[in-house]
């Protein structure tokens, strides 16, 4: 772990061979549980999730790709300090609740227990830690763009994340490393809902070489969608 420290402290951006090493070597070491166990675990999130938050109810899941998140933020730092074994990204569809897909998260802890979580509805790029870090600044520029509309309100917490798309891609943007892109940036649509209403903002995200990213939102480019009766 010294090693691994040294690089990470260094200027050496995170698709340094150690790093890469490191991460095929945590991968290899802990490979993704059964089918079925990823399955369950997710149809138990999804009920979980729409059980709070309504809408349509999942009655299965069709896992479409499977990929490994070990270099995610939050998967890095837990294998780092020995908590976790790894993480994997579930793209999946229910297909009784329409055509979109989303993301889940699914966390191995060091007994082998699993943990799912919802990640995002449609597709995005960014990662778990990315979006959560994002979504406040998504609801400011939402909040903005009602208020010069006229239909702002008073609010306490971020809004409803909808369905995410991908706008552009730059070019030179590099490929998914474990659930991270190192290089190159992207733009993508999110569809916030805030006071009865909903506003498209456009994120554009520029990888930052370490597993993150600069995020850039402007206010200009939200789009209020017109109410629905």
């Amino acid at each position: 772990m010294a090693l691994l420290a040294a690089v990470m402290a260094s200027s050496a951006t995170a698709q340094h061979p150690l790093i890469l090493a490191k991460l095929k070597g945590w991968n290899d070491a802990a490979p993704a549980p059964p089918s079925a166990m990823l399955n369950a675990e997710v149809m138990k999130t999804a009920i979980a999730v729409q059980g709070r938050n309504g809408g349509c109810l999942p009655t299965s899941a069709v896992i479409d790709r499977l990929q490994p998140a070990t270099a995610e933020r939050y998967i890095f730092n837990g294998l780092i300090r020995g908590q976790i074994r790894n993480g994997w990204t579930e793209i999946v569809r229910h297909p009784n609740c329409g055509p979109e897909v989303t993301r889940y998260m699914t966390m191995q802890q060091t007994d082998g227990t699993l943990n799912t979580v919802r990640v995002n509805r449609g597709v995005s790029y960014a990662h778990d830690s990315l979006i959560g870090d994002t979504v406040p600044l998504a609801s400011l520029a939402a909040d903005q763009s009602l208020r010069k509309a006229g239909a702002g309100c008073e609010v306490s917490k971020p809004g409803t994340l909808g369905v995410i798309r991908i706008a552009s891609e730059d070019p030179g943007l590099g490929p998914d490393i474990y659930g991270v892109r190192y290089a190159g940036g992207w733009s993508e649509i999110w569809p916030v809902s805030l006071c009865g209403r909903t506003v498209e903002v456009l994120v554009h995200f520029l990888a930052d070489g370490d597993g993150g990213a600069y995020t850039d939102i402007k206010d200009e480019a939200a789009k209020l969608l017109p109410s629905v009766k």
